[in-house]
């Protein structure tokens, strides 16, 4: 049966994963269709077929399938992507995967605060995305597991302990060794990487670690720094003394119960050199020179937006200050895809496999589901105008085009011959229950459920046009 584009994007995706026997190769191509049809954390919901429920499980749990290779082939197809593009944005975040693991036998650390009893896997994430804020895919992924926590240790004793240990040894290196393993990947495809880090990333060494990679970075600062040879001023009272470079309105999305609502923004802008003191006696004072630029929006109320950004791109005008601004608005890209690869459709975290190893080639799957209903929604919103035929098969377009035709009630309205990919996604997302654009564009919830019907429908007409096999044969006398 052919099962459309979902097949392409898969193989794609996963095809060229060196298993080391072609048969693997086919088989996490056909788990990955099967993930994309029906996402779910749980194995026994994707595969309903129990030989194709026994061969998932055993290719999970096959010591030779190596999760590396798999995660390098779906890198590759994020860096191919963005092949036309000068330059990318690439969010980095981690997260942490609660996973079911009741007699310890899995091998799961601890996630979470050290009093929280919850066992995991740590990630991080790199994100690559489109200068239009349409999601390209992964261009990094990093798992690991925290060893038991300590017993019988203060508050103040570990944060002591942490000080003194290397960067390299603590979970914020992370950070910067996605960064670099981004950068280099699309380094090979002639791409510049923009790399685009939240608060957490406002620590001397990861701007230290950014500032060698030769990306440009945003970073969004969380401290009022010290600033090197500028006396006593700091850094937010350095740019309030600064001449305004204009105001500029964005779209903010619905948060919460927080409307979605257009936020006009004041900004100002200074070179800097930030100050990181000393931490030993024998340690000289360093210091990084960047562009510090203060985002403020005006009559916000309670919830008024105020970003303190530090980056390396020169921010000299109002048309550099919006390149910095869109590059931070970039970042909230990953956090959707987290929710949706946690908590949306593909709820990796019901996860119930047997080893660690296991959990992240079947993570890995999902993270490609995640990120292809992520960069759906994105092209409806953003480039609204392109053609279905962007992301979707000739047969998704057919089948959209009769359902929408079932559905309509007025003989004078004409189906388009070729829908924008607005119209598509609006379609699909009418299949998964959503209910009009009063309550907003779809989500990826919505998307994701009318991407699994949608499917169906697929095969229903394949297999309706497929020729009758067997019956009775003619006589021959």
């Amino acid at each position: 049966m052919h099962e459309g584009s979902v097949t392409d994007w898969a193989t794609k995706e996963f095809g060229r994963a060196p298993l080391g026997d072609s048969r693997r190769t086919k088989r996490v191509v056909k788990m990955t269709v099967a993930a994309a049809r029906r996402p779910s954390g749980r194995v026994s919901e994707v595969f309903n077929r129990a030989a194709d429920r026994e061969g998932a499980y055993d290719f999970l749990e096959n010591p030779h399938v190596d999760a590396d290779a798999l995660a390098a082939s779906m890198f590759r197809a994020t860096a191919e992507r963005a092949r036309a593009m000068d330059c990318v944005y690439v969010a980095v975040d981690g997260s942490a995967l609660s996973l079911s693991d009741e007699n310890g036998s899995k091998g799961f650390g601890p996630v979470g605060s050290p009093n929280t009893p919850v066992k995991g896997l740590k990630v991080m994430n790199a994100l690559a995305i489109d200068r239009d804020g349409v999601p390209l895919g992964l261009i990094d992924q990093l798992f690991w597991n925290r060893p038991p926590t300590e017993e019988g240790l203060t508050i103040a004793q570990r944060t002591e302990r942490n000080r003194l240990r290397p960067f390299d040894e603590k979970e914020t290196s992370y950070f910067v060794r996605a960064a670099e393993n981004a950068v280099e990947r699309l380094a090979r495809e002639n791409i510049c990487a923009w790399v685009v880090i939240d608060r957490e990333a406002d620590n001397r060494d990861i701007l230290l670690g950014l500032h060698k990679t030769g990306c440009i970075f945003t970073v969004r600062g969380r401290w009022d720094r010290k600033l090197l040879g500028e006396g006593k001023q700091s850094l937010l009272d350095l740019l309030d003394a600064q001449p305004s470079l204009g105001s500029h309105d964005v779209d903010v999305g619905r948060t919460g119960r927080r409307p979605a609502r257009r936020a006009t923004l004041d900004v100002r802008a200074a070179i800097v050199t930030l100050r990181f003191g000393a931490r030993s006696p024998e340690q000289e004072t360093d210091g990084l020179r960047l562009y510090a630029v203060r985002v403020r929006e005006n009559n916000g109320g309670h919830n008024a937006l105020d970003w303190l950004l530090l980056t390396n791109a020169p921010v000299l005008t109002a048309e550099h200050a919006r390149a910095v601004i869109d590059s931070y608005r970039a970042r909230w890209r990953i956090e959707e895809f987290h929710r949706t690869w946690k908590q949306g459709e593909c709820n990796v975290e019901d996860a119930q496999l047997r080893s660690v190893d296991a959990i992240i080639i079947w993570a890995t799957i999902l993270s490609a589901i995640a990120t292809r209903i992520e960069r759906l929604k994105y092209f409806a919103r953003n480039k609204p105008q392109e053609p279905a035929s962007v992301e979707l098969a000739p047969e998704e377009i057919e089948a959209l085009k009769l359902d929408q035709r079932s559905r309509m009630t007025s003989k004078r309205r004409k189906v388009p011959e070729m829908p924008s990919i607005e119209e598509a996604t609006r379609w699909i997302a009418e299949i998964g229950g959503w209910i009009g654009i009063r309550n907003g564009a779809p989500g990826s919830i919505t998307l994701a459920r009318g991407l699994e019907r949608l499917g169906y429908l697929v095969e229903g007409i394949a297999l309706a046009r497929q020729p009758p096999q067997g019956g009775r044969r003619k006589s021959t006398t």
